[in-house]
């Protein structure tokens, strides 16, 4: 897989627009579209830049990963889901993403630390 699919990739694992991650790097999201698409190539800068805001390597960025996916789990089940979300077509994605949030909208099924809300739930989350 060439960087411009793992930069689509990458960046809708982190629940990223186009738009959003121009704006981190100082682009637009024509020039970001441009890469994903193959049409132009990524200078070094930009692709350090995409890396440093996705959290990615390089060597993810090229899809040069040895086999790995781009992200490690210590869990079994988060890498399943994970490899579901990656086969699913966009309407697949959204379900599970929706299926997901209504099941951890209930409190028994949140992770609760010191009477807050666990951080990665409103980080995986995003927005409500």
């Amino acid at each position: 897989m060439g960087y411009q699919l793992m930069l689509r990739k990458i960046r809708k694992t982190k629940h990223m627009t186009q738009n959003e991650l121009a704006k981190a790097i100082g682009s637009t999201d024509r020039i970001i579209g441009s890469w994903e698409r193959g049409e132009t190539d990524i200078s070094l800068e930009d692709a350090f830049s995409v890396c440093l805001v996705l959290g990615c390597t390089p060597n993810d960025l090229c899809g040069w990963d040895g086999g790995n996916s781009i992200a490690s789990f210590n869990d079994s089940g988060q890498a399943a889901l994970n490899g579901f979300y990656d086969s699913m077509n966009e309407a697949g994605r959204e379900l599970l993403v929706q299926t997901a949030k209504s099941i951890s909208a209930d409190p028994e099924r949140r992770i609760v630390k010191d009477s807050t809300e666990h951080s990665s739930y409103k980080t995986a989350m995003g927005p409500n």
